[in-house]
């Protein structure tokens, strides 16, 4: 028998950092923003000390050389080992340097740079002790078992500061205008100098993200407070269109941390950059009522260690924020009759019921047919409303006696005033549908008894819901009639309606094409009537998907709490106790996922989707609002890509792109229940956000792509049609950056993507 015999753990570390740092930073040019932030830190922990200096960043960027400079605080020869080269720590971690306003916590910056860099030095002079130190390494001679990393003292040149040169590797040189636009975005509102190859690109007021167009009204509120988040002085400007704009200057954190922040926000933009201390961190979608987007700097927040989100304390804020300041905001606009022209406005007011806000809105009663300020027109006795389009109806119930108002047909102009008038005591013409004449039994097909079975196991399976099919002549011209006061729900058919009798025909004539058209119909007609009595958008319902959602999270969690830092890794790494393969799995396991696509995972949308059965224009009165996915689960396919020659091919849509294979494992199952979709897109990102019918949570999804995915930022809300196939879940991606998914011939194109359940409300936030 053979003596055992026992070896050590050999670790290639420079391999090991490029790995590290490459699952971390998204980009190759982290190390210029990870290098400026460290040099921001330091001119702020310089300031905080009785220096009098000129605070000023200079960057150097050429094919194969990033130098950055500064005039901070620096660092002795001690803190250079202890601090820049031990990964895991930082010396900003403390109330010191927070109340100085510093931006970086992870004390990973030196490792940012060997992403890209195989050679890396720093001269730093302290302010605090007056010593120069010169200290460098190449990432081929890093070793746990040798020491390969030189800190020299050197002559000081009463200057404080430090100087960081990295050199690049020749398969990760960077272009001069892709570094400037990258870094741009990042010091854009940093109030020190930054100067870019000697042009200073840093310096901008956060005002300066509101356009120029001049305003109807402004209003001023001091010392406005959001307890026990921040107070700040609030101005509240109102465009001709209604349309608002948000400035919070002066911000002070509740806690009393770090410097004053800023909001800017302007209303229907979505993306949101966040900074701190002036510094970017990252470019966000956050739901709200105005959809607000602009710049929000704030003094707690706290970005991953990739920079492409905030943390979710931090994320929670800022979501508590907007909610705090829509309502702020909105009683202030209910001042000015403009704001009645938004729609965000009086979603807002129907959303809250503070329908006696509305006194301002214009309705226009008949048969006099000018607009008046509702206020004004419910003093008229016999004042009626109706909500309906029937002329003979108007025309039997509206006189000069008895005026009546016609309500809108657009859902929150609608609420409102119907809310206002109800508030008032106003009466509403009662003149809802009715079953006139009800098919018996004995009189119905077998195509009647096959569409009645397959929509009641439908709703039984798909949407937790039993119901009772019948069929009859529904008043109006409405195709079906819910009767939610009996147990089960009873729904009635109107079987010579333009909506169901082709059903009927496609039992006889296609039987193949009658299942999928049948789903179609139950998702674009049905659901919009029966939604509020669909279990999931119960508040108990909702819990309980949650939790089912979750079951996958949690263990998830589970094992994020328990990773070491990067330091740790490399500790595990050299102690024998980590394959190189399993510390390399603990790090993408925080990282995005990848969805690889290329002209052969491409196929026509028709051959998954084929044909859509068409809305009756009464089905869906608010195009935006909760709905279910398009149900093709009996399909499979491999695609990774549906397209359309056909602009616009499906709701506005010509291309679907399928969600990541991790995703779709830990959260595919939300698309299951109906929910709202909300893009927005700038630079090499694109947001999604899908908020779950209930209300109370949704998921966001985000893809950064290799290149720009649009000229310009935009986005917005769109037509759910998200698509279920048997394995994949597919999603809409928007035509105007369609371009950007849609790969060459012998393209590949690799998206990185990450996608987690959010949380709307704290009341339904895990603790």
């Amino acid at each position: 028998m053979q003596p055992v015999r026992k070896i050590a753990l050999k670790v290639e570390v420079s391999r090991i950092l490029k790995l590290l740092a490459d699952q971390i930073y998204q980009s190759p040019l982290a190390l210029l923003r990870e290098n400026t932030q460290n040099a921001f830190d330091a001119i702020r922990m310089r300031e905080a000390r009785p220096d009098e200096f000129a605070p000023s960043i200079e960057v150097t960027v050429s094919d194969d050389l990033i130098t950055v400079t500064d005039n901070g605080i620096g660092m002795t020869a001690e803190e250079i080992e202890t601090h820049f080269w031990h990964a895991g720590r930082s010396s900003k971690n403390t109330d010191a340097a927070r109340a100085a306003g510093v931006v970086g916590t992870f004390g990973i910056g030196a490792l940012a740079n060997f992403g890209v860099a195989d050679e890396l030095s720093v001269e730093s002079e302290s302010a605090a002790t007056g010593e120069r130190t010169l200290s460098s390494a190449r990432r081929a001679d890093l070793s746990t078992d040798t020491e390969s990393i030189s800190v020299t003292p050197i002559n000081p040149i009463g200057h404080p500061g430090t100087i960081v040169r990295a050199h690049l590797a020749d398969d990760s040189r960077v272009t001069v205008p892709e570094a400037r636009q990258y870094l741009g975005d990042f010091v854009e509102f940093v109030g020190v100098p930054v100067l870019f190859n000697g042009e200073n690109i840093s310096g901008s007021g956060h005002r300066e993200a509101l356009p120029s167009e001049r305003h109807a009204w402004v209003e001023h509120r001091p010392a406005i407070s959001i307890p026990g988040i921040l107070q700040g002085d609030l101005e509240v400007i109102g465009m001709g269109s209604g349309e608002l704009r948000i400035v919070l200057d002066n911000i002070k954190a509740a806690v009393g941390i770090g410097r004053p922040g800023s909001i800017v926000l302007l209303q229907d933009r979505n993306a949101i950059r966040t900074l701190r201390s002036g510094f970017g961190l990252a470019t966000i979608g956050a739901p709200s009522t105005y959809r607000w987007g602009g710049v929000v700097d704030l003094p707690f927040f706290s970005p991953t260690a990739g920079r492409e989100a905030l943390d979710a304390s931090s994320s929670q804020l800022l979501q508590q924020v907007l909610s705090a300041l829509d309502n702020l905001v909105s009683p202030i606009a209910a001042q000015h009759p403009e704001s009645f022209a938004n729609d965000c406005f009086l979603r807002w007011i129907a959303a809250t019921r503070q329908f006696e806000l509305c006194g301002p809105l214009e309705v226009t009663p008949r048969p006099a047919g000018q607009p008046q300020p509702i206020e004004s027109v419910v003093n008229h006795a016999g004042l009626r409303y109706y909500d309906g389009r029937d002329a003979s109806v108007i025309q039997a119930y509206a006189s000069e006696d008895e005026p009546l108002v016609v309500l809108s047909r657009r859902a929150p102009r609608r609420d409102c005033e119907q809310g206002y008038l109800a508030a008032k005591g106003v009466q509403e013409v009662d003149d809802r549908p009715r079953v006139t004449e009800e098919l018996p039994l004995a009189s119905q097909s077998y195509a009647h008894s096959a569409l009645a079975t397959r929509i009641t196991r439908i709703l039984e399976e798909d949407y937790f819901l039993g119901v009772e099919i019948r069929f009859g002549v529904i008043s109006g011209g409405l195709p079906l009639l819910v009767d939610d006061t009996q147990a089960p729900p009873l729904i009635h058919l109107d079987p010579n309606s333009t909506s169901v009798a082709p059903l009927l025909a496609l039992y006889r004539d296609d039987f193949g094409a009658f299942g999928p058209f049948v789903k179609d119909f139950v998702r674009s007609s049905i659901f919009q009537r029966i939604s509020e009595l669909v279990p999931s958008s119960t508040r108990q319902g909702a819990e309980a998907f949650l939790r089912h959602l979750r079951s996958n999270r949690e263990w998830f969690e589970y094992e994020l709490e328990d990773k070491a830092d990067l330091e740790e890794i490399l500790e595990e790494l050299r102690a024998g106790r980590l394959t190189l393969a399993e510390a390399t799995k603990q790090v993408a396991d925080t990282a995005r996922s990848v969805v690889e696509v290329s002209p052969a995972g491409t196929e026509p949308l028709s051959s998954v989707v084929g044909a859509i059965e068409g809305e009756p224009e009464d089905a869906a009165p608010e195009p935006f609002a909760p709905r279910p996915a398009i149900d093709r689960r009996n399909e499979e396919t491999n695609a990774l890509i549906l397209t359309s020659d056909t602009p616009a091919a499906l709701n506005g849509y010509a291309c679907f792109l399928a969600l990541s294979d991790r995703v779709q494992r830990q959260r595919g199952d939300f698309f299951l229940q109906p929910h709202t979709t909300e893009v927005v897109w700038g630079g090499r990102k694109v947001v999604f956000v899908f908020q779950h019918h209930s209300g109370r949570f949704g998921l966001y999804y985000d893809i950064l792509c290799p290149g720009l995915v649009s000229e310009s930022a935009g986005g917005g809300p769109g037509i759910t049609s998200t698509i279920l196939t048997k394995d994949r879940t597919f999603i809409p991606i928007p035509l105007e950056i369609a371009e950007a998914f849609l790969p060459e011939a012998g393209e590949r194109k690799r998206l990185e993507v990450r996608g987690d359940i959010l949380y709307l409300s704290d009341q339904d936030n895990p603790t």
